[in-house]
């Protein structure tokens, strides 16, 4: 996702942050095992650092009534201010939440009518998105008023009512909504070729099936060569290489390797305790991925900083490094883009920075 608003954002359209947690509702006939799981494995690669809830609702047996898992929600006990991502019945249930006593909640409605079993929405909420096609035989006569009872809403020809056919797209909208940028890319969302995340995707994909040549491991001291662990950036970076370059160098090698030896050895005492803690959640984040183990020394307590969070780098997709006021939009969007690894350690290091190209 590339380029900049022709303009401010209305604030309908702006995400309320922070997001304690995001739910991937079902339609009817349902579960979460379906489309809203599919959209789950694409959300967490871009935004690791939300938690993401797909509850089993009611209306997963197509006999039992749209209101029952009204009711259901309402007892559910969920966050204030979370983000409820509805799928066709989904949709609907959960913007009749919010006129039922949790308007603080906000709301995507995807392929969802305004009305179904007995369920029918009254009034306009703010935060509520709507996203549906008229050409829909399954919604077509239930979409109309979508327009007065969303702050936002769209009519896309091309959304049927198979959405397990739309996950990037779906995903997209998630993403620009995030972002802040869903007013300049609404009319992009299906036409734009690549999508920035989609970008990334692939460089994770590369990544993951990156591996050299030559594997061999030099047992000698740094050579002048790329670090092989966080150990020998300290030797680079005391032969006069910035702080940049020597991260990146190291990254090139483990994705070269995936070797469980790049991430044995510890920092250098003498790297700042910010560097520390966000290479130890480094080594975390890659030891997942790629199946090794995780080294003990990550779960020292001088790897874990005092609370807030402290954003160690974000980049914005131009390159440039931005300093994050804490308690701001940016700040929380950063913490979205960051692994739970990192943020254990109340590090803020968007994930993308860690992508080798």
């Amino acid at each position: 996702m590339n380029g900049s608003q022709d303009a401010p954002t209305p604030p309908d359209l702006q995400p309320s942050w922070p997001i304690p947690v995001v739910y991937l509702l079902h339609g009817k006939g349902g579960s979460p095992a379906g489309t809203v799981a599919l959209l789950q494995q694409t959300l967490e690669r871009r935004w690791p650092g939300l938690d993401y809830v797909r509850p089993r609702l009611p209306h997963s047996d197509p006999t039992v009534p749209a209101e029952a898992s009204v009711e259901y929600l309402l007892n559910a006990d969920i966050q204030q201010g979370a983000l409820l991502v509805g799928i066709s019945l989904g949709g609907l249930v959960a913007a009749k939440l919010q006129e039922r006593g949790r308007s603080d909640l906000q709301v995507i409605a995807i392929s969802s009518p305004t009305w179904a079993d007995g369920v029918a929405l009254d009034i306009h909420v703010p935060q509520r998105l709507a996203f549906y096609s008229s050409h829909d035989e399954v919604i077509s006569a239930r979409v109309a008023d979508w327009p007065q009872l969303s702050s936002f809403s769209r009519d896309f020809p091309w959304l049927d009512h198979d959405t397990d056919r739309h996950p990037k797209y779906l995903a997209r909208i998630f993403d620009a909504f995030l972002e802040g940028s869903l007013a300049y890319w609404i009319d992009r969302i299906h036409t734009a070729e690549m999508w920035r995340q989609e970008t990334d995707d692939k460089v994770w994909d590369l990544m993951a099936k990156a591996k050299r040549v030559r594997t061999e491991w030099r047992s000698s001291p740094w050579d002048g060569g790329r670090p092989q662990t966080f150990a020998e950036m300290g030797d680079l970076m005391r032969a006069g290489a910035d702080w940049p370059l020597a991260f990146s160098d190291w990254k090139h090698e483990f994705i070269g390797r995936k070797d469980a030896r790049c991430l044995a050895a510890e920092p250098p005492e003498w790297f700042p305790p910010d560097q520390r803690a966000m290479l130890a959640g480094v080594a975390e984040v890659f030891a997942r991925l790629y199946g090794l183990p995780k080294p003990d020394w990550v779960n020292k307590a001088e790897y874990f900083l005092p609370e807030p969070p402290r954003p160690i780098r974000d980049e914005s997709e131009f390159g440039f490094l931005t300093e994050l006021t804490p308690g701001s939009a940016d700040f929380y969007r950063a913490k979205a883009k960051t692994a739970k690894e990192m943020l254990r350690r109340n590090v803020i290091f968007p994930v993308r920075n860690l992508a080798v190209l």
